[in-house]
């Protein structure tokens, strides 16, 4: 498809995913006009999502502080450690997703003001090379069918071992989590009561856990997208002396543009930095978990599913790092348009403040955990580094 008659992306198109996951919780951070019964349904679902998810949490952070209960079992252990890092990174996202939600939805509806409404803008601002890649949109497709079929594989087993078994005891009653509740989840009704808890606590920690990483990666794709406007704009601009006064004015009103997009940047940061923070801390430990889990168990399917959770979750921090890169790259070209254009025919004044631009540009603009990691491809690295060593000490050790 050329790129005349290719469909050129809305901000609505940037922003679908995450608001999708977070709608589907029953949460809309937007504030769509709706009819008030669908409200007041999607307002008792998220209600229900959340009791849940601390109802569950509760239990799961009490099942590692009763250490003896999984003591001398290293399959268990890795297994607890790894629901208790994954609700913990999830608890932690949705902690910060509430305390500054009304600070991204200011941010957010910044950012589609920016955006650019004709079509032949948005040819010019060149969206579409901003959209999630179909390799990023294979990956979060990938990675929520893997926790589908986790959710139900324990449901479908045990329906499956009791029809080719023998009698109603034969009934496993497995779940998706091992954690033990303050009722008995053996029996036919216990067992539905515990399957709805987790089934809802399991969606709100998956799309919670992805939510906030789609709506960084959204707003921080559509701040990519504007310095890369305004490097492309920069470099082909053709100064003269003769109108020195044009120059200035086009440069003046290029570095306010550009001081509005390092403002919303440091919202960027702000707004995600403590997530981002505990998200490197959580991640290498949920990997660690996974991997070592997956050995243990082995060839079968439970050992196969946390395998592929294990490249799925690893995916995911894989994205998260690509649009903290893009950031980088994009903000650093405005120096180099700066530099590339013809900026020895302008006036002095006019040199002299193009020489400020690249002085600037030598600084990237960054999404930052609190000013200690920088997300991109080397916090990338750092995390596979630290997942291996802790694997492997953690692999020493048991087989001591």
């Amino acid at each position: 498809m050329s790129e005349v008659t290719q469909k050129q992306r809305s901000f609505k198109d940037f922003s679908y995913m995450a608001e999708i996951m977070f709608k589907s919780l029953g949460y809309d951070l937007m504030g769509s006009v709706r009819p008030r019964w669908q409200s007041i349904l999607m307002r008792c679902y998220f209600v229900l999502c959340v009791i849940s998810s601390l109802y569950e949490s509760i239990f799961v952070t009490y099942r590692i502080l009763e250490w003896e209960s999984v003591a001398g079992s290293p399959s268990k252990v890795m297994r607890q450690g790894l629901h208790f890092f994954y609700m913990f990174s999830a608890q932690v996202k949705f902690f910060t997703f509430m305390v500054y939600r009304k600070k991204l939805k200011v941010l957010i509806n910044n950012l589609k003001d920016l955006y650019p409404m004709e079509v032949d803008q948005r040819r010019q601002y060149d969206v579409n090379s901003f959209f999630f890649s179909r390799t990023t949109r294979s990956v979060m497709y990938f990675y929520y069918l893997v926790m589908i079929l986790m959710a139900f594989h324990p449901l479908l087993q045990s329906c499956i071992m009791f029809a080719i078994g023998i009698g109603k005891s034969d009934f496993l009653y497995l779940r998706i989590f091992p954690t033990r509740l303050s009722f008995d989840s053996q029996t036919p009704k216990g067992y539905i009561l515990a399957y709805i808890i987790d089934l809802t606590y399991s969606q709100f920690i998956v799309n919670v856990s992805l939510g906030t990483d789609l709506w960084m990666m959204c707003v921080s794709s559509q701040i990519s997208m504007h310095f890369a406007f305004l490097a492309k704009i920069l470099a082909s601009y053709l100064p003269n002396r003769k109108r020195e006064h044009e120059d200035l004015d086009f440069l003046a009103n290029l570095v306010r543009r550009h001081q509005v997009f390092l403002s919303l940047q440091k919202d960027v940061n702000q707004i995600f930095g403590l997530l981002l923070a505990s998200n490197l801390f959580t991640t290498a430990s949920l990997l660690c978990c996974m991997a070592f889990y997956s050995v243990v168990q082995g060839f079968n399917i439970e050992g196969i599913s946390y395998l592929m959770l294990f490249f799925s979750v690893t995916a995911q921090f894989y994205m998260v790092s690509s649009y903290g890169q893009m950031l980088i790259d994009v903000s650093t070209k405005i120096g180099a348009a700066a530099y590339e254009q013809k900026w020895y025919e302008g006036s002095i004044s006019y040199m002299k403040d193009t020489l400020f631009i690249m002085a600037r540009s030598q600084r990237p603009s960054e999404i930052s955990a609190r000013g200690i990691i920088i997300i991109s491809f080397d916090t990338f690295k750092t995390l596979m580094t630290i997942t291996y060593r802790f694997f492997a000490v953690m692999r020493q050790t048991v087989g001591k």
